[in-house]
């Protein structure tokens, strides 16, 4: 194959997995609000795509989790709080098992 044809291949490969990225992602965030907004107030993020380097090459679903910011003094105390922690984990595993339980191949 040329190079531009080897793009659009790789291209239609990949694009099977950024969907499902993406469901991952919006059942995580869903998880994560749903678990935190019962104790704390939080803003709604969105999910967002990007290319991130990190998650290229992945052979499965694969996100990135912004919880906070560290610099910001408010978000910063929560992100230190073990309360918040075990919300934030159990919100992500209760994402992860929503994705699983939709997607079940």
């Amino acid at each position: 194959m040329n190079k531009y044809t080897k793009n659009i291949f790789l291209n239609l490969l990949d694009r099977a997995k950024q969907i499902s990225s993406n469901k991952l992602a919006i059942d995580i965030q869903q998880g994560m609000l749903g678990k935190i907004k019962k104790r704390y107030k939080v803003k709604d993020g969105g999910v967002r795509e990007a290319p991130f380097w990190v998650l290229v090459g992945a052979l499965m679903p694969s996100v990135l989790i912004e919880m906070g910011y560290i610099t910001n003094p408010t978000e910063s105390d929560k992100l230190f709080n073990p309360v918040y922690q075990k919300l934030m984990v159990k919100g992500i595993a209760n994402g992860i098992e929503s994705f699983f339980v939709k997607n079940p191949n």
